[in-house]
């Protein structure tokens, strides 16, 4: 159906954009969800062959973060509802999935049933101000049905097996490789050692090579795009000393401007004078004792491995492979500040002024050979740190892993790290876990139409509104697990009419049971975000009421359309002076 832009209001032209994205979104919620193949680019614009493949950059994903940002979304609210995957949510970035969070597609799909039941509303004659005071109302009491809920993970009686429920909910329905209850470990395990995880804390890397069986999680990271400088090297050290070089900043001058082990470079202005032949020789040789300082000072810090942001000359690279030290360079700046947290080594500028303080540790720095290079001989190579001491760094490696399979395991795991990190409290959040499965949003359900009676004004019929729209979140999981949504939805109901928050649907069995047991568990802190996301967004809708164009003209007013002020006059007297290019005056 097509709307005139004649026959449609505010809010309700906004309500219908958000209806639409929700509905995008809502096949992708829960355990039995399906994923979205979302094209950027066809084969069809560049050269192809026939039968060849439709989309050659492409996604494929049910992540409701993943989907959203990758959606050519755009209507004027849609940065609104972008809003919804949070603060940090990455317009443009190279790592996948750098900061996915679990839950923001019931985010969205509350929040555009939350804005449906206010057009019900609205059109009933209740005002904005009415629903949106009701929501507040109802959330109010949703939040502390939530806390009531809510359980720490050191209540249970296996603490550890609780964050593994946590993290397998995060990643149900993405089970990539039939791999989650390996997955779940190493999410513990990292939110354990680093906490929340963020691009440089946490990361994950793959090779096609290998079984995905034989995926690990390092205490350390993995250079995929780097090898080692020189052949004469070592390929692999044990216990190693690691100095860490970093770039430099631009406009400082001297050996800061070179980063890494190079020869510091001249700038346009110096000159070299030569009076004789000997003075070229003189030149050449003129950084070599520097260079031998360098070197000498490694070997006294007995540093066995160097990484680098940038260059390493092939002076450098000789001395380093004669005094046996592994060298890698051109680093990026993320895999460096990763090695440099997993090793606990500082990121040095000046190679001429290091100390032990600057070193870190890795318990084995090896070379290794991955998938064949694409219309190259040989394999790339890669180098992997691995064994550090009390890392604040770590990466999942995957192992027969590529293309989109290898980006949605990525996705996952940083979703279930993400989700356990949150449960333990980490990164400022409210520790401890809520029941899965819509057990909580039916116990919420419940407990805001009982008390919606008890404000005495017309708030109550938004109250009401809220629940409704609150249910629709166990609606669409029982939905999209191809059940009877509302024969499932009154059962729900039917099991907590009493107390409790237990009792939840459980797939994909499909049955309505004690979802605690069955180890289906939400961190809290997520699913009160959620909440409250949904409702101070929905507001912020309702209260717009009109869109204006802000388009301005560059043309200058007349001087009788305009209010000379002081300000004006200098505007008008720099036109005046200096034309229509410019509306700045010095």
């Amino acid at each position: 159906m097509s709307l005139d832009e004649s026959e449609i209001s505010f809010p309700q032209a906004n309500i219908a954009a958000i209806k639409g994205i929700a509905g995008v979104l809502a096949p992708s919620l829960g355990p039995v969800s399906h994923d979205k193949f979302i094209g950027e680019r066809t084969a069809s614009q560049g050269a192809s062959s026939p039968g060849g493949v439709a989309y050659d950059e492409y996604v494929v994903t049910g992540d409701g973060r993943t989907i959203l940002d990758a959606l050519p979304l755009e209507h004027p609210i849609a940065p609104v509802v972008r809003r919804v995957a949070g603060d940090e949510f990455p317009e443009d970035t190279e790592t996948v999935g750098e900061h996915v969070t679990d839950g923001v597609t019931s985010t969205v799909l509350l929040l555009a049933s939350l804005l449906d039941e206010a057009e019900t509303l609205l059109e009933q004659g209740v005002h904005p101000t009415t629903v949106r005071q009701g929501y507040v109302d109802a959330l109010s009491i949703a939040t502390d049905s939530l806390r009531d809920s809510c359980q720490r993970l050191d209540s249970f009686s296996d603490p550890a097996a609780a964050e593994l429920a946590v993290a397998r909910t995060a990643m149900t329905g993405n089970d990539v490789g039939g791999m989650a209850d390996r997955w779940a470990e190493f999410a513990c395990e990292a939110a354990a050692e680093v906490g929340y995880p963020t691009p440089e804390t946490f990361g994950v890397e793959g090779v096609s090579t290998g079984s995905i069986e034989d995926s690990r999680l390092l205490r350390g990271t993995v250079l995929p795009r780097n090898e080692i400088t020189s052949e004469r090297m070592p390929t692999a050290v044990d216990d190693a000393t690691v100095l860490v070089l970093s770039g430099f900043e631009r406009g400082d001058a001297g050996d800061g401007r070179v980063g890494g082990l190079r020869n510091p470079e001249l700038t346009q202005e110096a000159t070299i004078e030569v009076s004789e032949p000997g003075d070229i020789v003189g030149y050449e040789d003129l950084y070599a004792e520097r260079r031998g300082e360098i070197i000498r000072a490694l070997i006294e810090h007995d540093v066995d491995v160097v990484v680098t942001r940038l260059g390493i000359d092939d002076r450098y690279r000789r001395q380093l492979a004669d005094a046996g030290i592994l060298a890698v360079r051109g680093v990026n700046r993320l895999k460096l500040a990763r090695i440099a947290k997993a090793t606990g080594a500082n990121q040095v500028r000046d190679p001429s002024d290091i100390s032990a303080d600057d070193l870190g540790y890795a318990g084995r720095v090896e070379q290794q050979r991955a998938e064949k290079r694409s219309r190259r001989r040989g394999r790339r190579r890669i180098v992997v740190f691995d064994g550090c001491r009390n890392p604040d760094s770590m990466t999942v490696f995957l192992r027969g892993n590529w293309g989109e399979l290898n980006s949605e395991a990525a996705r996952q795991l940083r979703k279930a790290t993400a989700a356990v990190a949150s449960a333990r409290g980490e990164h400022g959040r409210s520790a401890g876990v809520v029941p899965g499965g819509g057990a909580a949003d039916i116990g919420v359900a419940r407990d805001v139409r009982a008390a919606a009676p008890e404000t005495g004004s017309r708030s109550q019929l938004a109250m009401d509104a809220f629940a409704d729209a609150v249910e629709r979140i166990p609606y669409g999981l029982a939905k999209n697990a191809g059940l009877d949504p509302i024969s499932t939805l009154a059962d729900l109901r039917e099991a907590a009419s009493n107390t409790g928050y237990e009792t939840g649907l459980v797939l994909p069995e499909g049955v309505v049971t004690d979802v605690e047991e069955r180890g289906v568990l939400d961190p809290f802190a997520l699913k009160t975000w959620s909440y409250v996301t949904a409702v101070e967004v929905a507001g912020a809708v309702l209260r717009i009421d009109d869109a204006i164009d802000a388009k301005t003209s560059r043309e200058p007013a007349d001087e009788g359309d305009v209010i000379f002020d002081d300000h004006a006059e200098k505007h008008q007297d720099h036109l005046d002076e200096h034309g229509t290019d410019g509306t700045v005056w010095e």
